[in-house]
């Protein structure tokens, strides 16, 4: 009789979870292995990522012993984006919790592979290219520098570096894309997307965030780069430049409209005191402003300095005497923001109407298109 009933029990049992239509909770393993030794009571954080300010958050904690440290849990039906962060570490582990066992190894020097589940062998994957762009990207710039230390760095011999560097950069961002676009329906290719998204043109953000799931368009991170794709959208050639509005070294407040639509064509050059490239640079912008200010030329320069001294300083030492403006607010800058400038030199080049005709014209490019423009 006792068997009778527990066998009836545990039919019923089998039935209620069959009816609410609940799948069983399924566990993760997350396991790791550190090389070398001497990590032994070492604290380890599973944290999160606050979806409002982009900080990681603590949610769980694990002590190395003998080596290893074990995070377990129940896995939700969707992947969660966690992330391992430990003393020594230069920047957290990205992990996606599913069910299964999720291993996580580090190497002598802290370098982690993550490995055991589709979605973590996935972005391993994409993690090795990336990493062996930028081992590529590293040594070429190694490269120029130990030739220019040596005085062998010639023109010809930088152009070559410099094509290298432009093809492997370009390759980089064609794998960030790529694989934002293979995952966007999933917590790793948002994860890219929010991380790596201004890297983005217009037509890729246009591609991408729509294809976003309803609810993830809420994150604030996500709004930012809608108003991005506007920007860019906005300041596209062809558009009609954007006004701006900055504060120039002595304080007064100076419009971009000051200055185009006026009859001139008018270079926006987005820089900054501390920018290296910006500074190796601008004796060619130098230059092309001497020959071409009285000939219906003129360039307003808008600084992503937050220092007003160093700002001070850096237009003094490179001969600028163009309009300057900015609002000390470094990458912050709202002016930036206008014109979707996430690098610099960034350069916009208006015609005389005040249209943008070009973006971004560098080395003898700027001279070659003002020669162009005022025969």
């Amino acid at each position: 009789m006792k068997k009778i009933l527990s066998l009836l029990a545990a039919t019923i049992v089998i039935l209620m979870v069959a009816c609410t239509g609940k799948p069983t909770p399924k566990e993760y393993t997350l396991t790791g292995n550190l090389s070398g030794g001497g990590s032994d009571s070492l604290l380890v954080y599973l944290q999160a990522i606050d979806e409002n300010t982009g900080e990681f958050v603590s949610v769980d904690t694990a002590t190395v012993q003998n080596g290893t440290f074990v995070f377990k849990g129940l896995a939700e039906d969707s992947p969660m984006l966690r992330f391992i962060s430990a003393e020594g570490l230069s920047k957290p582990v990205l992990i996606a919790i599913e069910s299964g066992n999720i291993d996580v190894s580090f190497d002598t020097a802290f370098v982690a592979t993550v490995k055991g589940t589709a979605l973590n062998d996935k972005y391993q994957e994409f993690s090795n290219k990336r990493n062996k762009i930028s081992d590529d990207l590293r040594a070429l710039s190694k490269l120029s520098k130990d030739a220019e230390n040596a005085g062998t760095l010639t023109p010809e011999y930088e152009k070559q570096l410099d094509d290298k560097y432009d093809s492997l950069y370009n390759g980089m961002k064609k794998e960030v894309f790529d694989f934002t676009k293979a995952n966007i329906t999933n917590p790793l290719g948002v994860y890219v997307l929010i991380d790596r998204g201004v890297s983005f043109d217009a037509a890729q953000l246009k591609e991408l965030l729509p294809a976003l799931d309803p609810k993830t368009k809420t994150n604030p991170r996500i709004l930012k780069l809608e108003k991005r794709l506007e920007a860019l959208e906005g300041t596209e050639i062809g558009k009609q430049f954007v006004d701006i509005k900055g504060t120039t070294p002595d304080g007064k407040e100076v419009s971009l409209s000051d200055y185009a639509g006026k009859g001139k064509y008018v270079l926006v050059d987005f820089w900054a005191s501390w920018c290296p490239p910006c500074r190796k640079e601008m004796p060619l912008v130098v230059e092309a402003y001497k020959k071409y200010k009285n000939k219906g030329f003129e360039i307003v320069g808008v600084s992503l300095d937050d220092d007003k001294a160093a700002w001070e300083k850096g237009i003094k030492d490179l001969n600028i005497t163009w309009p300057q403006i900015s609002d000390l607010k470094g990458w912050k800058t709202e002016l930036g923001a206008a014109y979707a400038v996430n690098s610099i030199p960034h350069t916009v080049l208006l015609d005389k109407d005040g249209k943008i005709i070009a973006k971004d014209l560098r080395g003898d490019q700027l001279s070659e298109k003002l020669a162009e423009l005022l025969k």
